[in-house]
């Protein structure tokens, strides 16, 4: 049987903000690819976010897991892959706002009166909805993660 890891704050840390850089890059590609394929109308894509999401988090499990060649607990799972989400649609909002200064089209995909709206909106609803489908899949990584400690997945 593994034994627990364990990992200091700074390091945890520096892993948290890797991922959600790596993941921020994902989305901003996804982004202009969608943009540039005349595909961004169309919401329901948002999802992808979300699957490049649990993917990465579920590599990042298993990359903290291997690395450290014990498991991780799955309240320390679940609060890595949160904050992890929490930070990489944080920084995407940056993005989303920045990008309604080049693109004034861009408010219009979330409101249909866009021009009595304040940009920051488009920003503040990217956060808050990634935000609340980062707790879905912390969920989802918590259970990974319980994975190894139960001895049903191995290290290698």
């Amino acid at each position: 049987m593994i034994k627990q890891a364990i990992i200091s704050f700074s390091k945890m840390k520096k892993y948290v903000l890797f991922f959600g850089m790596a993941n921020c890059a994902i989305y901003i590609i996804l982004f202009l690819a969608f943009k540039y394929l005349n595909l961004r109308e169309i919401t329901g894509l948002r999802i992808i976010n979300y699957v490049a999401f649990l993917v990465m988090s579920l590599y990042e499990i298993h990359w903290l897991v291997k690395k450290n060649n014990r498991f991780i607990p799955f309240l320390e799972a679940f609060l890595t892959v949160f904050i992890t989400g929490t930070i990489s649609f944080f920084i995407f909002a940056i993005f989303i706002f920045i990008s309604s200064f080049a693109d004034p089209y861009l408010n219009q995909l979330f409101f249909s009166d866009s021009a009595a709206l304040n940009r920051f909106i488009a920003a503040l609803l990217v956060f808050f909805e990634g935000s609340g489908g980062a707790i879905i899949i912390a969920l989802i990584g918590m259970m990974y993660a319980s994975r190894y400690q139960d001895g049903e997945a191995k290290i290698n």
